[in-house]
């Protein structure tokens, strides 16, 4: 069902309920002028015809019954149709929220629940922007949807982000529509359909990146392979002239320098290259606490001179999951030698390993400096890098996120500037 349509369904049920309130006015008005007609027909009957008491009771009783199955088929009738409605409306998949003329709830669906973890009862009479996430609320949008529905009496399909009872951002396309009284005049409320598209957008996302991913490569082949010739000409012929060249000579150090540039360059022309290539994935049983060991153990030449402490906390009873060894090996050592390249002070890193019945967990945690919030949707973008010239090519992360992608499970990533960062593999134990 489309938001204009379930809107449309909305609009008329709401009106259908202010119209059934009527209803329910004018039959206790109904009930009351009946009692006060008996009274005047029993007296007209004894009057006119002069029969007796008990006979002109059961006269009355006889109306009696005739009116009251005439008022059952009409209430009958009423609460088929409010229910109908109000059943579609209560059910619905989309989350259906009413809000009155001071945009405090009054309708909230089990699509609402569903979406936003509140029940009805924790909601009810409260103003709507509490769904709003702060950064939302600062740059006006509570405003802008007030104004939106007021100027136009409609919002269409307007894609935002709200925030859930337990604090998670989804996104949402929202369509609201003003409610008018019966005489389409003054307006009494209004009516908010949103629609999940969390996983809408993360599917866009995806593809999106596939697509970047798939010109990049093409385009990455290209000049690396026009360039590693040259460079393989360049370097081989400073590597040459220096072996009759010592330290302190003329020229030693200018062409030391050309052998170290146009080797970082082929360094990272070939992480280009390995990037452009599909991942293929082989996989065996491995252990990944010892593979966490394999990697502490080589860490210390990534160290060097500055002051890092590499600590453990492994679980034993870690299962053994099929992976590819080799990748997931190059996952943990790229983010254990970011954590150490962040460090310009000495430091700690704490690399921890647990599980429940479905996954393993790889945690990454360091006290170094952070990343500033605004980095950390940019962190896994190719050739994203913070780092300074000459210290990387920014696949390391994209590289890590194809590979735990490619096995089938996730990264995440927390940070706090000042703090430290904490990233976590997920892998499926099956």
């Amino acid at each position: 069902m489309s938001f204009t349509e379930i809107a449309a369904l909305v609009i008329f049920t709401l009106r259908i309920n202010f119209f059934l309130g009527r209803i329910r006015y004018l039959e206790q008005m109904m009930t009351s002028e009946l009692s006060r007609q008996k009274e005047l027909l029993r007296e007209k009957i004894r009057k006119d015809t002069g029969l007796q008491y008990t006979k002109i009771e059961q006269i009355l009783a006889d109306v009696d019954i005739c009116l009251g199955s005439i008022m059952k088929l009409m209430k009958d009738g009423k609460n088929a149709h409010e229910k109908f409605f109000s059943d579609i409306i209560l059910n619905s998949i989309d989350a259906i929220i009413g809000l009155d003329i001071n945009y405090r709830v009054f309708l909230w669906n089990n699509g609402a629940e569903k979406l936003f973890g509140y029940r009805k009862d924790e909601v009810m009479g409260r103003e709507f922007d509490f769904l709003i996430p702060e950064n939302l609320l600062k740059k006006g949008e509570k405003k802008f949807l007030i104004d939106e529905v007021s100027r136009n009496g409609f919002l269409a399909n307007y894609e935002s982000e709200r925030i859930t009872k337990s604090g998670n951002i989804v996104n949402v396309s929202i369509s609201r529509f003003a409610i008018y009284d019966e005489k389409d005049v003054s307006t009494i409320g209004s009516v908010g359909i949103l629609r999940d598209i969390t996983t809408v957008k993360q599917l866009q996302k995806e593809l999106r990146e596939k697509e970047n991913l798939a010109l990049i490569g093409e385009v990455v082949s290209s000049i690396a392979h026009s360039l590693s010739n040259p460079l393989n000409i360049i370097s081989g012929n400073a590597d040459y002239l220096l072996l009759n060249k010592n330290a302190g000579q003329p020229e030693y150090d200018e062409l030391k320098t050309i052998v170290d540039e146009t080797t970082r360059i082929t360094k990272s022309l070939r992480g280009l290259l390995n990037f452009s290539r599909p991942i293929v994935v082989e996989k065996t049983k491995i252990d990944i606490n010892k593979l966490v060991d394999e990697v502490i153990s080589r860490s210390k030449y990534s160290i060097g001179k500055k002051v890092v402490v590499i600590k453990k906390s492994l679980d034993k009873e870690l299962p053994h999951i099929k992976a590819d060894r080799a990748q997931i090996d190059e996952v943990i050592t790229n983010l254990v030698v970011n954590s150490i390249q962040a460090f310009t002070a000495p430091g700690e890193i704490l690399l921890r390993t647990k599980t429940n019945s479905n996954s393993v967990y790889i945690e990454v945690t360091d006290n170094g400096p952070g990343i500033p919030r605004e980095n950390l949707e940019k962190i896994f973008r190719p050739f994203f890098s913070s780092k300074g010239y000459g210290k990387g090519t920014g696949l390391g992360l994209s590289i890590v996120k194809r590979i735990i992608n490619e096995h089938g499970g996730t990264v995440a990533v927390r940070s706090q500037v000042g703090k430290g960062t904490t990233f976590t593999i997920s892998l499926p134990v099956r």
